[in-house]
């Protein structure tokens, strides 16, 4: 698995080395720069691998706007995906930032306005930020969409879909568990051509 020796090195001493294939996959996906939707039945493993895989594509911060966007259901998956980048890229200065609903909204805005290498949020409070243009998205390069079946439910679908008009035609991934139709027609609308992987 070709991913930095500090990469390696992080993922074997905090002992989440031994990649499956479906992070495997995770990995060649986004060093590859495909849109591909991952099936998996546990989504936690893959957040390693994103994770992982976006400290050994950007390597280091640069400028001030995001290069890799992950959107997520909740605050206790950003927070995951927060300690992952955390335990994982401590060799590097990239900047990690995280907005969800709770935290006051304005300093969610400044945190990220001025500097970020990779957002997590929620698609909600995202659009909130968006509408006080608190989130220059002209950068990225990478969207993930985490549990995509749960982002695309009614309630969700219309600020995944903004965000994601919002966003230059780049590499989408989505991940989930389930086969669900949202996530085709999301693929079809926005990352075509894509491929789907299930294990």
């Amino acid at each position: 698995m070709k991913l930095q020796a500090e990469v390696l090195s992080a993922l074997e001493h905090a002992e989440l080395l031994n990649f499956s294939a479906a992070q495997r996959a995770v990995v060649s996906t986004i060093k590859s720069g495909q849109n591909k939707w991952l099936i998996a039945p546990d989504l936690s493993p893959l957040r390693v691998a994103v994770a992982a895989t976006i400290i050994h594509k950007l390597k280091q911060s640069h400028e001030d706007v995001a290069r890799a966007l992950i959107l997520v259901q909740n605050s206790e998956i950003a927070e995951e995906y927060a300690q992952y980048f955390e335990t994982l890229g401590k060799h590097t200065d990239l900047r990690v930032w995280m907005a969800y609903q709770g935290p006051q909204l304005l300093k969610q805005k400044e945190d990220i306005y001025f500097g970020a290498d990779v957002v997590i949020a929620t698609p909600k409070r995202l659009n909130e930020l968006l509408n006080i243009e608190g989130f220059n998205s002209a950068a990225v390069q990478t969207l993930v969409l985490d549990a995509s079946d749960q982002l695309l439910k009614v309630g969700n679908i219309a600020f995944t879909q903004r965000i994601s008009d919002s966003i230059p035609t780049k590499q989408r991934v989505s991940l989930s568990t389930e086969n669900k139709g949202s996530t085709t027609v999301y693929m079809d609308q926005f990352a075509f051509p894509f491929s789907i992987e299930e294990f």
